[in-house]
């Protein structure tokens, strides 16, 4: 990576990033995140909130209008991200020409492996709620040479994966089963819903699922699991949460609503 030109910017509203947890502060910031993360950026990323902030914070008007008369065109919207690039002089040439490869050898990737590919990047960056209707879509895909029961499987394992994160048992084991359906010889997903009936013991195991799980030897499985909750013990916030007993009961109080906020808003941000 090469810094050519470093701009003096008026952003009065720093452009927000949620995925990635950051806020944009100039156009060097935005070239830097389109380039490392193209699965972002890939699908309606250059918006309407994003040419208010380029025209208006960026101070970069003529670009805003090229970007949004290339929008109008109908024609391949990835050329939008390299024309910032090129627009904003932060990438060389070369770089920007080893971005476009990136771009087109994803895009020739079939329809439903480009989706998984890109509903597993936004997991990684723990978009639970919003990467759920992206797997949902997956499973529309009708069988062949790619769709077929392995993908049908990965993609409900994943969306089993979701629902656990956001504490939705109930979703999180329906997804699981179906997960087994397509792929009965996938130990990892029976490993899955073992750990799943551990969190949540009132999960209703289906009698098939149990008898398998009978089966197998489970010492490592559970193993893992007190490893787990050894370390939740451990936790920051479990230990800000023990600080608070030996608090007076005002401030105690006052600490458990703060720390309830937080929390609040951590679930909140994988909506």
């Amino acid at each position: 990576m090469s810094l050519l030109l470093c701009r003096l910017e008026p952003v009065r509203h720093p452009f927000e990033v949620p995925e990635l947890g950051i806020r944009l502060y100039s156009s060097q910031e935005l070239c830097y995140v389109i380039y490392e993360n193209p699965l972002l950026v890939m699908e309606d990323f250059v918006d309407e909130r994003l040419l208010q902030f380029i025209r208006e914070d960026l101070d970069m008007d003529f670009l805003a209008g090229k970007l949004e008369n290339w929008k109008k065109s109908g024609e391949n919207p990835d050329n939008i991200l390299l024309l910032i690039l090129a627009e904003c002089s932060y990438y060389m040439s070369g770089e920007i020409n080893r971005y476009r490869q990136t771009l087109i050898q994803l895009r020739k990737k079939h329809p439903a492996e480009f989706g998984k590919i890109r509903a597993d990047y936004l997991f990684e960056k723990r978009q639970y709620g919003k990467v759920i209707p992206l797997y949902e879509k997956l499973l529309e895909y009708p069988k062949d040479n790619i769709v077929n029961d392995l993908f049908y499987s990965r993609v409900w394992s994943c969306l089993g994966a979701c629902h656990a994160r956001m504490f939705q048992a109930e979703k999180a084991y329906r997804a699981y089963e179906k997960a087994y359906f397509y792929d009965n010889r996938n130990e990892k997903i029976l490993e899955q819903i073992y750990y799943l009936k551990a969190m949540f013991p009132s999960v209703a195991i289906a009698p098939r699922i149990q008898s398998m799980l009978k089966l197998i030897r489970r010492e490592s499985w559970n193993t893992s699991i007190e490893r787990a909750r050894k370390k939740g013990e451990e936790s920051v916030a479990v230990k800000e949460l023990d600080k608070l007993f030996f608090k007076d009961e005002e401030k105690r109080l006052e600490g458990a609503a703060k720390l309830v906020q937080q929390w609040k808003q951590e679930y909140r941000a994988m909506m």
